[in-house]
């Protein structure tokens, strides 16, 4: 059974896949995120990368790899206060929701031991 911690980067992972794949396919109004037609080829880009980055954080979920979970906290923290001040509030939230979840989840796990 995955740890806390771990299913939170299921989770993450698994929703940046999916969410950088329906926008591949050109889904892009089912994640509620205006992108103007001038920036279509660096949505795109983002899209491919959300979907690598779906791919490594299954992966690092899989082998239980809380350095890399630990890492991963400051950084979207970060990426939620830049994407707020863009005005993307559902990415922001989501980065920064998951970003919690992680801590509070690494948090609670150190203390069983």
């Amino acid at each position: 059974m995955p740890s806390p911690a771990a299913l939170t980067i299921y989770l993450f992972g698994a929703t940046a896949f999916l969410a950088g794949a329906l926008d591949l396919l050109e889904f892009p109004s089912s994640l509620n995120v205006y992108v103007p037609a001038d920036c279509l080829p660096a949505a795109a880009g983002n899209s491919l990368a959300a979907v690598a980055m779906g791919i490594y954080y299954t992966l690092a979920a899989y082998q239980e790899n809380r350095k890399f979970f630990i890492a991963t906290v400051p950084m979207r923290c970060l990426t939620a206060v830049v994407f707020w001040r863009q005005a993307w509030i559902a990415p922001a939230v989501w980065e920064g929701t998951g970003a919690v979840l992680t801590a509070l989840a690494l948090w609670m796990g150190s203390r069983k031991m």
